[in-house]
């Protein structure tokens, strides 16, 4: 095994594109609408899996249709899932400037704690964990995290976003838990709720302070700004035209770890994790999640300004 992710599991349906959001008692036609599996922990396990690292996701899911749904979908990946309450369902819209809205139904990830865990399973060279604020382990993170030290990996880490709004208290267990992370995946919005601040440098010298050895801050079609020590990196993304966003950061920390698993630098890691997320948000849901080989060609068609020991 070389990855294990912990956290969140759910179907997503996810409309085509959308001009605007439906007004109050009226009704919006869409082209289509897509149902793939969903939720960042069993979104970085697949991307990881079809990269080429083995991936071992646990989490929690119901004993019905949707959760069948997903045990179908997640064929390749070492699946420990527990049984619980429905499955969690989010309904995903998508709109034509690239950005999305939720609705999210958290069902058996709200409940899943680390009683639903085997830690013996927690194997490999790292511990990915996901969702921070959409499933039941948020006391027991820290926890999860001391284990994989004790065997050795490393942890990497994405809060997602807090529902509640980033209260003080939220912000606190945040930071209690970055005590314990080796590379740290926030989004930008995530960043400057943590830390007060708006600037990219200023932000990763805040987080860099609380303990993380890395922070890959994803910037979404700006593409990613690094920082590890006093090394900063603003790394340009792949210009695409997106058909669906959802999913493309748990695939950017996929790929990071991919290339943090093979050796490179930070430059090589990042540009592939660029590219690897632009790639994912050609298609609905999880439907376009590249391999290494794609993420390679691509990269071979678009070459950046520096070398790449890919192959």
């Amino acid at each position: 095994m070389d990855i294990t992710s912990i956290g969140d599991v759910n179907v997503d349906i996810v409309t085509s594109k959308l001009d605007r959001m439906p007004e109050e008692d009226s009704q919006k036609v869409v082209r289509d609408m897509t149902m793939t599996t969903g939720g960042c922990a069993a979104n970085f396990a697949l991307a990881a899996a079809k990269l080429g690292l083995q991936s071992r996701l646990i989490g929690k899911i119901g004993d019905d249709l949707f959760g069948n749904f997903i045990v179908e979908s997640l064929k390749g990946i070492d699946c420990r899932l527990a049984k619980g309450a429905k499955t969690g369902i989010t309904f995903a819209m998508t709109f034509d400037n690239a950005t999305r809205s939720f609705i999210t139904s958290p069902g058996a990830n709200g409940e899943f704690g680390i009683k639903d865990i085997d830690t013996g399973l927690i194997e490999g060279s790292y511990l990915h964990i996901a969702s921070f604020f959409l499933q039941g382990l948020r006391q027991e993170t820290k926890r999860l995290m001391e284990i994989a030290h004790d065997r050795r990996m490393l942890v990497s880490f994405d809060t997602g976003w807090n529902p509640a709004n980033w209260l003080r208290k939220d912000i606190n267990d945040v930071i209690g838990v970055l005590k314990n992370v080796d590379i740290f995946f926030p989004n930008l919005k995530e960043a400057q709720a943590i830390t007060k601040l708006e600037e990219k440098g200023a932000i990763c010298d805040s987080l860099l302070s609380m303990g993380p050895g890395i922070i890959g801050l994803k910037l979404g079609k700006r593409g990613c700004y690094i920082a590890k020590g006093r090394e900063r990196l603003s790394i340009p993304p792949l210009q695409v035209d997106p058909v669906d966003t959802t999913g493309a950061g748990d695939v950017f920390n996929a790929a990071f770890i991919f290339g943090h698993s093979k050796g490179w630098g930070l430059k090589e890691t990042g540009m592939f994790a660029n590219v690897a997320a632009a790639i994912s948000t050609l298609a609905p849901g999880t439907t376009s999640y590249p391999t290494k080989e794609e993420v390679i060609s691509t990269l071979e068609t678009n070459p950046p300004q520096f070398s790449l020991p890919l192959r």
